[in-house]
């Protein structure tokens, strides 16, 4: 890449994709937007005027060129593919994570397990259902005396899960940790496998969090709804009215995650089976801002928003470990995790269930 300068840039491991990513989003980063361009967003409403380009009819852009109706265009995904793809191919470029950089001496994951929160329940069963909910679209809207106007709609939920983490610690010393989890597909949608290659791309990380680890047996308990790549539903369809500063920052900022609701992939209702894992990194190796809580409100999904005006609380790259190309010898998710105490793997299965549960 080039300044508008001339001066060149090199793309390495640690910033590389900052620098990319500026380019592809024509951030005000960007090193040279007038060069560059700004693919994503130019992409999105190029598709949108491909019916009228020159608009020889007058005709509106389609709803990809929308933000808020984009996501209903099949287009949608294969473009943002085609953007993912681009990432893709400058992570290729560096070699695998070294034995050094996967592991953590004296620290051990025996097992993962996940539970529904019932007395009872099955472990690494997965229920998913629909919801129907309201949302007041009237704020700020002047109705007369009648007040608000609701609007009720169906949403995938599913039912409040805990993980459960067995993590012995063999060394004499407490230590800390960061216990990142991950969700990937067994098999393609016709239940073919798929190459260890292909798939790193499609694990999903479902949370990340650290963790205290005493010497011995440490039962680490992590509830679905302490994720910190989601946000809840009160404030995916919060009431604005509800805030003194609506329009500054902060506020615009607390609304930034991932839909609580929308964690976990739907499934099936004979039932589909998915690889957990979880990898316990170095604490000391991950760090970035010691004194940052993770529990404080708007903090709470740093893994998909970052930090306001502070740095991404992650030293490894987003996706680490599986945001590399793997070793060429590892030809499952099996013969990544077996050398690594600090890994564990468990299959679990989502089972949807076709009613409609009311919100209360």
């Amino acid at each position: 890449m080039f300044k508008a300068n001339g001066q060149r840039i090199s793309l390495d491991n640690r910033e590389g994709i900052d620098v990319l990513a500026n380019i592809v989003e024509n951030s005000s980063l960007s090193p040279n937007a007038d060069f560059y361009g700004r693919l994503h967003i130019e992409g999105h409403m190029m598709i949108g005027f491909i019916h009228d380009p020159d608009n020889s009819f007058l005709e509106s852009f389609g709803v990809i060129a929308d933000n808020t109706t984009s996501m209903r265009d099949p287009a949608f995904f294969r473009w943002h593919q085609h953007v993912d793809d681009i990432f893709e191919r400058h992570k290729r470029k560096f070699k695998p994570y070294t034995a050094t950089e996967l592991s953590n001496s004296n620290i051990e994951v025996n097992s993962i397990d996940i539970s529904l929160n019932r007395p009872g329940a099955t472990n690494n069963i997965l229920l998913t259902f629909w919801q129907r909910s309201q949302v007041d679209l009237g704020i700020g809207l002047d109705f007369g005396p009648d007040g608000n106007a609701f609007v009720t709609f169906t949403h995938i939920q599913h039912a409040p899960f805990s993980y459960q983490i067995k993590i012995p610690n063999t060394g004499r010393t407490p230590k800390r940790g960061t216990a990142r989890i991950f969700l990937g597909p067994t098999g393609d949608q016709n239940g073919k496998s798929i190459p260890i290659q292909q798939k790193r791309r499609w694990m999903l990380e479902l949370d990340k969090f650290s963790v205290n680890l005493n010497p011995g047996v440490n039962n680490v308990v992590r509830r679905s709804d302490q994720s910190n790549l989601t946000i809840p539903y009160e404030r995916t369809f919060r009431n604005v009215a509800a805030s003194i500063q609506p329009d500054s920052e902060p506020f615009r900022f607390c609304n930034c995650g991932w839909p609580s609701h929308m964690l976990i992939p739907k499934g099936t209702p004979q039932g589909t089976r998915f690889d957990l894992f979880v990898m316990v990194s170095n604490y000391d190796d991950d760090v970035v801002n010691p004194n940052f809580d993770e529990t404080v409100p708007c903090d709470d999904a740093h893994t998909f928003c970052g930090l306001r005006d502070r740095l991404y609380p992650d030293a490894r790259s987003m996706g680490f470990p599986f945001d590399h190309l793997l070793a060429p010898s590892v030809t499952s998710l099996e013969d990544f995790a077996k050398p690594y105490k600090n890994m564990a793997l468990n299959q679990v299965v989502i089972r949807f269930t076709n009613t409609v549960i009311v919100r209360s």
